[in-house]
C-alpha cells in the first residue's frame, strides 16, 4: 500500500489540496467506494465555488486531485471501464475559467497526481507494482473529447 496520504487508496473531502490555490473554489466527493476488492476508491465528482455552486465534473473519478499552481485548474483522475481494457484511470482537467473538461486519450492503471505546474503534471503511474514517475506535459497529450460543464 502507499503510505504517502492522500493517495488512490485513501483520500477525503477534508484535505487541503481539493482547495484551489486562491480559495475560491473546492472539489467535493460524492459517496467513495472501492474500484474492485483493495483496488482504490471512486466516486462523483464535484466542482463547488466559493458562492455555493455545486457542479457534477464527472461520475467516477478518483484522487488524489491537484491543482495547477498559477491557474484556475484541477486534474482529476477519472475512471473509465473499456470493453477488452477492463476498468482504466485516464487524466482530465477541469478548466474553472472556460467550464470545460477535457479528456486525454491516454490510459493508465492507477494514476497518484502530485503536481501540477506549468502545463505539466507529475505523479505515479501504478505506484504499487511495477511504480512509474510520471511526468507529462498536457499540451502535447491527444485530446479524446472535450466538454462544458
Amino acid at each position: 500500500m502507499n503510505d504517502n496520504y492522500p493517495n488512490p487508496w485513501d483520500f477525503s473531502n477534508n484535505d487541503k489540496n481539493l482547495i484551489s490555490n486562491d480559495g475560491q473554489f473546492k472539489i467535493e466527493f460524492g459517496e467513495l467506494n472501492e474500484i474492485g476488492m483493495g483496488a482504490p476508491i471512486g466516486g462523483q465528482c464535484y466542482l463547488v465555488t466559493n458562492g455555493y455552486e455545486k457542479v457534477l465534473l464527472n461520475k467516477w473519478c478518483g484522487g488524489p486531485v491537484i491543482w495547477e499552481t498559477k491557474r484556475n485548474q484541477v486534474a482529476l483522475p477519472i475512471w473509465t471501464r473499456r470493453f477488452l481494457k477492463g476498468t482504466i484511470q485516464q487524466i482530465a482537467i477541469a478548466d474553472i475559467d472556460t467550464r470545460t473538461l477535457t479528456i486525454y486519450s491516454q490510459t493508465f492503471s492507477v494514476l497518484d497526481l502530485r503536481a501540477f505546474d506549468n502545463n505539466k503534471i507529475y505523479g505515479y503511474h501504478s505506484p504499487i507494482y511495477n511504480t512509474k514517475t510520471l511526468k507529462l506535459d498536457i499540451t502535447e497529450m491527444k485530446v479524446e473529447k472535450t466538454l462544458q460543464f
